[in-house]
């Protein structure tokens, strides 16, 4: 486990970067919820009433004068995209920053296969994605007993599966996309999302361009259907997971054969 372990050190410094931000953000967010809870009901009108920016965000489904609702607009944005971000900005480096970085002797000797290398390296990716929407979850919890709400643990639950799930499929497919040498960068990877998340926004402001939700992962992070009907688009979620599957069977394969540059 020698790459998985190196893999971790070498990320430690984004990581907690990352996370602690992305973690102070949610804290913040549920920290103004008090002041702002008495005069949302009458924000949230007007919110509802803007058409296609309404739609886009959820918002003329969804109160913001309840925590559920403020939640899952406010800190839901910021927890989909910014864990998406940072998926796809260690996924799309993982594997080929040994080349890039002129240090590629280092796995070149060692006595194992490529096959190896690729496993323990996305055992790492998958490894920082788990704990960081542990340490964005918890905090969470804590932030909403901080302000004395109580907690609505399934919707969270749901919410938070949503956004690790979505995390895992984005970082796979950058760390996929990563093994193709002209798609091994962070802009590539943050392109990808930013693409992904606008396809999201158009998808949710007219039904009649809804088949667009099958083109974006962040589709079934829709906060106002989670917390409505209080489940997840497995549908949604069986598609993306397949698609991310497929990608990392690729990146396996296309790793394998290609030749490497040290």
């Amino acid at each position: 486990m020698n790459v998985y372990k190196r893999e971790l050190k070498s990320g430690i410094k984004s990581f907690l970067i990352w996370t602690i931000s992305i973690a102070a953000f949610i804290a913040i967010c549920i920290g103004m919820f008090p002041e702002m809870k008495g005069k949302m009901d009458s924000v949230s009108d007007i919110f509802a009433s803007m058409g296609a920016f309404s739609s886009a965000f959820g918002m003329d489904r969804l109160g913001l004068g309840t925590l559920l609702g403020f939640y899952s607009v406010e800190c839901g944005t910021i927890m989909a995209l910014g864990a998406a971000l940072f998926a796809s900005m260690v996924g799309s480096v993982m594997v080929g920053k040994e080349e890039k970085g002129r240090t590629a002797e280092f796995l070149f000797s060692l006595p194992i296969k490529r096959e190896k290398v690729m496993g323990e390296k996305y055992l790492a990716l998958i490894t920082e994605m788990v704990v960081f929407h542990i340490i964005a979850f918890v905090i969470s919890l804590l932030s909403i007993l901080a302000i004395k709400e109580e907690i609505p643990m399934k919707e969270l639950l749901l919410l938070h599966s949503s956004y690790l799930i979505l995390t895992l499929c984005l970082a796979t497919i950058c760390f996929s996309l990563s093994t193709i040498p002209s798609c091994s960068s962070v802009g590539m990877g943050m392109g990808l999302v930013l693409f992904f998340y606008f396809f999201n926004l158009l998808a949710n402001i007219t039904e009649k361009i809804d088949w667009l939700k099958f083109l974006t992962p962040f589709s079934f992070t829709d906060g106002a259907t989670i917390v409505l009907e209080k489940k997840l688009d497995r549908t949604l979620i069986s598609v993306w997971v397949v698609i991310s599957l497929l990608c990392l069977i690729y990146g396996f394969w296309n790793y394998k054969k290609r030749d490497l540059k040290s």
